[in-house]
């Protein structure tokens, strides 16, 4: 009597097991908490060059990639290389400038990660020089005596200036054969009006509203000078250079999936998207120029090579640096992988 309890009790005992067995392997799993997403700094400017940062907020292309994007809006006249050599920003859309070339130069940790525009050979124009109608149908073709003393409203150090002494130089002239002037964009037409200035260096979309006022016309596109110049590039510091290589290859598959919409041009929703970020009327957006950019994010360093040479023969730099050191492309090389 006592073995066939014992065997019951094992048997009863293994029939219980086998039960919590298929009730433990039915049970959901566990359910993951969701990763929080990463804060990033960015900072933007009103400007359509900076057209994807936009768009891939708006979108959600950032959102997708767990990136909660805090943009940090900075004016003109202001550096933020410092913000981002500091690690208090994340992100920066700029320019080949005299400022990076001297902070990368001096051992600060940034580097150029993708395109942010250029001045397409045949494309439309972005940057040019303006001057009084009537000057410029009595100047098509450059000459020493109708250059040399103009009044230009320029920077003498960033590459504008390059720009122009590079057609200065097909007449034998230098910048230091020009007089350069400081004036806000805004007071530009009135510059005109009282022969304050005398050539203008701008860019869209001031170029459509001073052609507009009926008193200038284009001389000449930057483009025609320096076909395919790099005005525009994409800066990481060192937060995603040293920190976490993943989170810019997320910020960058969010941002070249923003440049593929932009090169769709002036669809009704990239108008609204450019039209609120901007701060434009969307007519002017219309008959803008929009620079074009590379969707691969590659970059033209040949042209930030050229820039450098200027700077240095101009004493703007203590040193000149291998650009190839500026240029990182593993961002834009895993983030086409990700977009495949």
């Amino acid at each position: 009597m006592k073995k066939t309890n014992i065997n019951n009790r094992i048997f009863f005992t293994i029939v219980f097991l086998i039960i919590v067995s298929l009730l433990a392997s039915c049970a959901p799993a566990p359910t993951a908490t969701p990763q929080a997403p990463t804060n990033l700094k960015v900072v933007i400017l009103p400007y359509t060059s900076f057209g994807p940062f936009f768009i891939a907020q708006d979108e959600g292309f950032f959102t997708e990639q767990n990136l909660n994007v805090e943009f940090v809006p900075f004016d003109s006249g202001t550096s933020p290389l410092p913000l981002l050599e500091e690690g208090q920003i994340d992100v920066l859309g700029s320019g080949p400038s005299v400022g990076l070339f001297n902070a990368v130069a001096n051992g600060g940790t940034m580097k150029i990660v993708a395109d942010k525009g250029y001045l397409a050979a045949d494309g439309c124009t972005y940057m040019a020089l303006l001057a009084p109608t009537a000057w410029v149908d009595a100047n098509q073709t450059p000459t020493a005596e109708a250059l040399r003393g103009l009044k230009v409203s320029i920077d003498p150090t960033n590459f504008e200036a390059f720009m122009i002494e590079k057609l200065l130089s097909g007449v034998g002239l230098t910048l230091d054969d020009v007089v350069p002037q400081d004036i806000a964009p805004p007071a530009l037409a009135d510059a005109v009006t009282n022969k304050a200035v005398d050539l203008i260096s701008i860019g869209d979309p001031w170029i459509t509203r001073l052609l507009d006022t009926g008193l200038v016309s284009i001389w000449k596109p930057y483009q025609e000078i320096v076909p395919n110049m790099q005005f525009g590039v994409v800066l990481f510091g060192k937060n995603l250079l040293n920190g976490d290589p993943d989170l810019g290859n997320r910020f960058m598959t969010a941002y070249l999936k923003g440049i593929r919409q932009y090169n769709l041009g002036k669809t009704d929703r990239n108008l609204e998207i450019m039209a609120t970020y901007t701060k434009l009327d969307t007519e002017l957006l219309k008959r803008a120029c929009w620079p074009p950019m590379n969707e691969t994010g590659n970059i033209s360093l040949d042209t930030i090579e050229q820039f450098q040479t200027w700077a240095v023969g101009r004493d703007l730099l203590d040193n000149a640096i291998d650009v190839n050191t500026l240029w990182d492309p593993q961002f834009i090389e895993q983030a086409a992988k990700n977009l495949k």
